[in-house]
């Protein structure tokens, strides 16, 4: 158990310094509807480092579903870039409605 918490204290800083240090214009946060929820990305574009959040539904807080470095296909393809247009088409479609 100690050691799963190692790596837990570990995540939760790399993923409070990505938040804290990225300057403004590096960092790219937008939402998404998934299955009825509010999906939040940040992604650090300097450092390829994506943390996605799930909202709260009866309070200002979020989830944190998971974080990761963007390596190998999903780096090379611009996967991010791809949600966001996917994720921009489901808003617009879903306000329209």
């Amino acid at each position: 158990m100690f050691y799963g918490y190692q790596r837990f204290q570990i995540f939760i800083r790399t993923i409070k310094y990505h938040i804290d240090n990225s300057q403004a214009n590096n960092l790219l946060v937008f939402s998404v509807i998934e299955n009825n929820a509010v999906i939040t990305y940040i992604y650090d574009k300097n450092e390829y480092y994506v943390i996605i959040l799930e909202k709260l539904r009866k309070t200002a807080g979020y989830y944190l579903l998971t974080a990761y470095y963007l390596t190998g296909k999903d780096k090379a393809r611009d996967k991010i870039m791809k949600n966001i247009r996917e994720g921009y088409q489901k808003l617009t479609k879903a306000e329209n409605a």
